[in-house]
């Protein structure tokens, strides 16, 4: 005997059969119209509605040509190309007044052999003042040489390779070489001290010296490969230990250290 639940079953698959064959029936007589017209009157807005939502949703992207979006974006597209253009033009000029400076320098101080260089890295971790340059002992660098900027010492090489050295900033705690005031002719030391919280200092001279602020710093000469009379700063503090009988001075770098682009490396002396 049949279950009630298979019974149930069975009649409701007979029902839908009727039903499914009464509907195909009407549909071929075509007594169905009168249903889908009104079926077709309610669901024909709806279906409109959605897709002019999607047209909506599509016209937010990519805006037709023409619009009022279209336009804004041509319009912003223009201003961010001007915009590196302008960024190109500012480096071009300061690469130009690097330049002339770089030639003044020379033309200044024509005795000395000089080669251009780009700065093209920094230490990565902050933890050393030095900068790489793009030139190397192929173009006759060697470590000692005095890097300057273009006016000012920054520096001297302490590592080379064949297309590019390492220069050891003037304020780096391993920097040291000969200074003297430039007024009094009193010389002695310039150390860095940057990473001791401070910039550099002008260490031995004559405790008989009578330094003054604003005194300009140059180097003396006596370091190799170093020439006499590169400007390294300007006194910004006076330190004399009476008990001690010693004096320093602090000293304050006249280039801008932080925002080094174009150097010059001097290989030597074209003179004895």
């Amino acid at each position: 005997m049949l279950s009630i639940g298979v019974r149930q079953t069975a009649a409701l698959a007979l029902a839908l059969v009727l039903v499914s064959s009464i509907l195909v029936g009407l549909d071929q007589s075509h007594h169905l119209n009168p249903l889908i017209a009104s079926a077709d009157h309610v669901v024909g807005p709806l279906a409109g509605s959605m897709s002019r939502l999607g047209q909506l949703v599509s016209f937010r992207h990519s805006p037709p040509a023409g619009s009022a979006a279209a336009q804004l974006q041509a319009v912003t597209a223009e201003r961010d190309q001007l915009l590196a253009e302008n960024a190109r033009l500012k480096q071009l000029e300061q690469e130009v007044v690097q330049l002339r400076q770089q030639l003044g320098f020379k033309n200044a101080r024509p005795e000395l052999r000089l080669v251009p260089a780009s700065v093209i890295g920094r230490d990565p971790l902050g933890a050393k003042q030095f900068v790489v340059l793009d030139r190397g002992s192929n173009d006759g660098i060697q470590v000692g040489m005095a890097v300057v900027s273009p006016n000012f010492l920054v520096g001297q090489v302490t590592e080379v390779e064949p297309d590019r050295s390492r220069v050891t900033l003037a304020i780096d705690g391993s920097f040291q070489t000969g200074a003297m005031l430039q007024t009094s002719q009193a010389d002695g030391v310039v150390v860095g001290e940057w990473q001791s919280g401070g910039r550099m200092q002008l260490r031995y001279l004559d405790p008989k010296a009578n330094p003054q602020v604003g005194d300009v710093v140059v180097t003396s000469g006596k370091t190799a490969r170093v020439p006499q009379g590169l400007v390294v700063g300007k006194v910004s503090a006076i330190q004399r230990d009476q008990q001690a009988d010693t004096l320093s001075v602090d000293v304050a770098p006249l280039a801008d250290l932080s925002n080094l682009q174009s150097l010059t490396v001097i290989l030597g002396s074209t003179t004895p």
